[in-house]
């Protein structure tokens, strides 16, 4: 998934449930979503609380979550925040492909 633009307070929690709601609707459910953060070049504190939220949402589910394309200053944030250890080394990845080939096992 990938919102339309730069995550903020304002709208990250419209995107917190999109994901969760699309994770609920699709049949077979998912091993692992993907969330493409290409627009979102600051992480705040709001943002990187719901994305752990739904992390934890997610889990409950047994479903990964992935970032990809997360911008050099927001990886900084991300790494002062407790969702980079809740995400592991496994879950950030520079590119959608390296995403979707870590979640579904693949080399890539």
């Amino acid at each position: 998934m990938r919102p339309d633009g730069s995550l903020f307070f304002g709208n990250v929690n419209r995107v917190r449930l999109a994901v969760r709601d699309q994770a609920e609707r699709t049949t077979p459910p998912p091993r692992a979503v993907v969330l493409d953060l290409t627009g979102s070049y600051r992480l705040g504190i709001p943002v990187l609380d719901a994305l752990d939220e739904v992390r934890d949402e997610l889990a409950v589910q047994r479903i990964d979550l992935h970032l990809a394309h997360v911008r050099a200053r927001a990886e900084l944030e991300l790494t002062r925040h407790p969702l980079a250890g809740h995400l592991g080394p496994h879950g950030l990845h520079h590119t959608v492909d390296q995403a979707v080939s870590a979640a579904t096992g693949r080399s890539g």
